[in-house]
């Protein structure tokens, strides 16, 4: 015989805290089952027998995670509705900070480089994920070690509180690195074209978006979240204590179902090159290190308000991201938003030399072209004279779907041939569609 009691409780904001109440509130011998609900702000508890147990001794068990029992017209004044106003002006600073960072050439990076330049990029993009894990998945497994040792700590020494903390991070930087050789390897095999390429980055857009919508709680609930098995699996794993166990956990967060690992995954496969995939995966496990490293701290210090700020500040890049990755991508699927604002009376004519017409662009060590519009007629074969900067990153490859142009670009000169078929405006843009042009064809002069 068991008996069923519901609970209202505040202070929730992520599945991760979903879990981490759960757990705790297993530990009580009385309670067969526990399930919470971040949506509803509910515990639902199943007790052995006639037991039963009180709002102090669930308060007792949960406060000192920032969670409290409410009763039920205090849960119910605090349901929240979607708010559009805000969810518009949110869309408004995105956009600005995107139209600010792309001014100014930030949103150019590399993933496909080994240049500083790329890789550094990469490596704020893994303390982005860091700070902002307070609601992804790598802070419920960084909560759940934090928890452990917190209950473990008295009589232990600094160092001995510090270890599972330190393996953890070796163990996730070692496993990024052979993970992403491996996908590396994979997207070698498979050789994606530069539709591929837009699919997944596509991808990774909707991706970062959903993931910066749920840093900035626009909805009342997550849009996605962690399976809680998953995630109760993986908490039972960091309560080891073996040094061997926190370091198998952090290589396993390879595998969760996190917005900011995801895009890097994609990006390493469309490298398809096992050393660099490698690297890109390692230098965001690192950047991701640090703030994972000093989260317990973190925690502490910043709260409430503070704490709140700062996911804010983190949803608004991550945003930022995945719309410029949005552009991106549907650049190389053929579709580029920003074209229609290149006006074909202002471009310059070719002129047509023994039956070729000639023109000439810079790639810049900006990542830009230099001109970035250029205009050609139709039918007469082109020659195209790029020369290009000491460092291109994703630059060298140049990709105009239309016309079948898919070519590398070494640093100095290069010549690009093609016959335009048909009028009209059409972009051109590096492998990965950050770096963006347009050739405007014209109809033949007579």
């Amino acid at each position: 015989m068991s008996d069923k009691q519901t609970f209202f409780v505040r202070g929730t904001t992520c599945g991760s805290c979903e879990v981490v109440i759960e757990r705790e509130l297993r530990a009580l011998d009385k309670v067969k089952s526990v399930d919470v609900s971040h949506a509803s702000q509910q515990i639902k508890i199943e007790l052995a027998g006639n037991e039963r147990v009180t709002a102090d001794e669930i308060t007792q068990k949960i406060s000192k995670h920032g969670y409290r029992v409410a009763n039920k017209e205090e849960n119910q004044k605090k349901k929240e509705a979607i708010n559009w106003a805000r969810i518009g002006g949110v869309a408004v600073i995105v956009f600005g900070v995107y139209l600010f960072l792309d001014k100014i050439g930030i949103l150019r990076f590399s993933p496909t480089s080994a240049e500083p330049a790329g890789l550094f990029a990469v490596f704020t993009v893994g303390l982005i994920a860091s700070v902002s894990s307070c609601t992804a998945v790598v802070g419920g497994l960084i909560a759940a070690v934090s928890s452990h040792v917190s209950k473990t700590q008295d009589g232990m020494s600094a160092k001995e509180r510090f270890r599972p903390h330190l393996f953890f991070n070796i163990g996730r930087i070692a496993g990024f690195g052979v993970f992403g050789a491996l996908i590396g390897w994979l997207g070698s095999a498979i050789q994606l074209s530069s539709w591929a390429n837009g699919v997944f980055i596509l991808a990774i857009a909707i991706l970062m978006i959903v993931l910066g919508v749920n840093l900035l709680n626009l909805f009342p609930v997550p849009v996605v979240k962690m399976p809680k098995w998953l995630a109760h699996k993986v908490h039972d794993l960091s309560e080891s204590k073996s040094p061997v166990a926190p370091m198998a956990l952090g290589a396993s967060t390879f595998f969760l179902p996190c917005g900011f690992t995801q895009s890097m995954q994609l990006f390493a496969l469309s490298l398809q090159d096992p050393f660099q995939g490698a690297m890109i995966m390692t230098v965001f496990a690192l950047g991701t290190a640090p703030a994972l490293l000093g989260i317990g701290r973190m925690t502490s210090v910043f709260s409430g308000k503070k704490l709140k700020e700062i996911t804010s500040v983190a949803g608004i890049l991550v945003l930022v991201l995945g719309f410029s990755n949005s552009l991106n991508g549907l650049t190389l699927l053929g579709i580029n938003p920003t074209i229609s604002f290149v006006n074909a009376s202002e471009v310059a004519q070719v002129k047509v030399t023994s039956g070729v017409q000639k023109i000439s662009m810079n790639v810049t060590d900006r990542g830009s072209y230099d001109p970035n519009v250029l205009s050609v007629q139709v039918g007469i074969p082109v020659e195209w004279s790029i020369f290009g900067a000491d460092f291109l990153g994703c630059a060298n490859t140049l990709v105009l779907r239309e016309f079948g142009v898919q070519s590398f670009i070494n640093p100095g000169p290069n010549m690009v041939k093609f016959t335009p078929t048909k009028t009209g405006k059409f972009t051109y843009s590096c492998s990965m569609g950050m770096i963006r042009g347009t050739m405007v064809v014209t109809p033949k002069q007579t």
